[in-house]
Formats: C-alpha cells, structure tokens, sequence
C-alpha cells in the first residue's frame, strides 16, 4: 500500500472536473460569499441600531437579521440547490453503468441492459457526455463519492439509487465509500478514469471481449490451477470461467492499476501475496486464503492472472 489513500493519492472538489462538482464547487463559493456579506451587513445594522434612538432599532435587527437572511437569501440557495438535484436525475441519452458496492469492492457492469460488459474497482467514462449510475448494495449502505466529478450517493440494499453526473477534464480520479460500511471501510477506494468519447468506444469494446489466451507454458499451468483450485467458484473470467458474481470479474485484472480496491500497486507478486493471505493485506476482505498451493502453482497462476490484460 502507497499510503494510507492508498494507490490512487489524495481527492478533491477544488479542481472540478464534472458538471456536478463545478455546480457544487461554484455554490459552495457563493454561499460563502453571500454569508461574508450578509454578515457584513448584519454587524453593520446592528452597529447603526445601537447608536440611533430606541424607536427604530427594532427595525434595524428585524430587517438586518430577519427578513433579508430568510426571504431572499435562502430563496435563493434554495433555488440553486433544487437545480443542482434534478442534475442529478436520470438522463434520457445517458449511458447506463450499473454499480454495486460489496465488503469491500465495486462492481461495475456497463451498459447493463445490452451487451453488459463486467469489470471491477474501476470506472471509466466518456467525456462530455452524460452518465446515469444505477447505484446497489449487495450487503450493508454504502456511498458512492468522486467529489472531482459529482455528489455522493448513498446505495442501499433492495434499493436503486440513480446519479446522473457528466465528466468535462479527461486524466485520473480518485473515488472513496463516503459510508461507514464495516471494518474494510477505509480501504474501500476505486479509480475513475475519463476518456475521449471515441478512446472510450474503443476501451469498451476491447474491454468486452474474451479473456487473453495463455500463450506460455506457464500461464497454461495457471490457467489449470484457476480453473482446479475453486477459484472460478467465485470470480468469472470471460471464455475461461463463466457465471460467477461472489468475487470481482477478473477477466483484465493484470490491466488494472490496483488490487485490493485501490490499495496495493498491481503487480505479480502483490496478486500472489493476495492470492495466498487476502485478509492479512486488507483486514476485513471477505476472501479466504489459499495457503494450500503449493509455491509452484502460486507463481503460475499469479503470472496468468497479471497477464490478463
């Protein structure tokens, strides 16, 4: 693990680069402005109260720091925040991605009612053009926040929760659970990443295809010991394994730059350290440890898993 964020660094709403995030970034600095002045104001009504005679100084504190604060400005953040909601509702030309939290994972399918394409812990999205998440939880609340694109969420069990949000910068972005959700809270992170509108076509296409073949003797000895050990039992891997869903897709795993859901770097040895001890690298991973291969089939099925890309 990097750090404590792990991989993915530090996130923030500063920097919008969503539609969401600019509204909300753009309100935020009115709100603070509008409060500095009515504040201003106020302490100056009081001040001229204090020194006028008695008779008008009911109308000063009435005005000052009743009327004006409660008719016109919350009328109006009212307003401006009403119409940062319906930002969020479903959009009739969106892309539809259904996500699902898990103790303590995402799962991701795009384009759900289609040609579902499954992937896991990280989000890619087309720029510029609108995005309606179907929000799930399969076990407790969770909450889906990227405060650099849009709001956060909540996901609850037996519910579908809808965020409508449109990427405006390409690059990287850092996702978090804004939910307490158990002991694996913490470590709870995902990716997003923001592609051109035809980067993305052409991501998502490659990305819906069949698993890479194991082209080595090696990686044909891992393929064996994914399909032998019980571990298709749990994770599917496109043309391999088929019809799980307890454990993430992992059908491009090795493409993914993090394991554990944000916090350890990608690599072979991390997917083997995982492979053999998952709950010693992420306290509170649902997956039990497979201390009973032996060295040899770890290296080899740790080798095809990174090679899956």
């Amino acid at each position: 693990m990097d750090s404590a964020l792990g991989i993915f660094g530090s996130q923030s709403w500063l920097r919008p680069a969503g539609i969401g995030a600019a509204s909300a970034h753009d309100l935020t600095v009115a709100m603070a402005i509008g409060l500095g002045v009515v504040f201003v104001v106020v302490m100056a009504l009081i001040a001229l109260a204090w020194r006028a005679d008695t008779a008008p100084r009911g109308w000063w504190i009435w005005s000052g720091g009743v009327i004006v604060p409660l008719g016109a400005i919350l009328l109006i953040l009212l307003g401006s925040t009403m119409a940062l909601l319906a930002m969020t509702r479903a959009h009739d030309d969106a892309l539809v991605i259904d996500v699902t939290g898990h103790q303590f994972w995402w799962d991701i399918v795009y384009d759900p009612e289609g040609a579902a394409v499954r992937d896991a812990n990280e989000l890619v999205l087309p720029k510029d053009r609108p995005v309606t998440l179907r929000l799930h939880a399969e076990d407790v609340i969770h909450s889906f926040w990227v405060p650099s694109i849009s709001g956060k969420m909540d996901m609850v069990p037996g519910r579908t929760n809808i965020l409508t949000l449109t990427a405006t910068r390409t690059g990287l972005f850092r996702g978090q659970c804004a939910e307490f959700c158990g002991v694996g809270h913490p470590r709870m992170a995902f990716e997003v990443r923001v592609l051109d509108p035809g980067a993305f076509d052409d991501w998502l296409e490659q990305t819906g295809g069949e698993a890479r073949k194991a082209a080595r003797p090696d990686l044909q000895d891992g393929r064996e010991v994914f399909e032998t050990a019980g571990c298709a039992a749990c994770h599917e891997i496109r043309g391999v394994a088929e019809g799980a869903r307890m454990g993430p897709d992992l059908t491009r795993i090795g493409a993914r730059r993090s394991l554990g859901a944000g916090m350890w770097r990608m690599s072979q040895g991390a997917l083997a350290g995982w492979i053999a001890d998952a709950r010693a690298m992420k306290p509170g991973a649902q997956m039990p440890g497979y201390t009973q291969l032996s060295g040899p089939d770890l290296r080899a099925v740790s080798a095809y898993l990174a090679s899956l890309k």
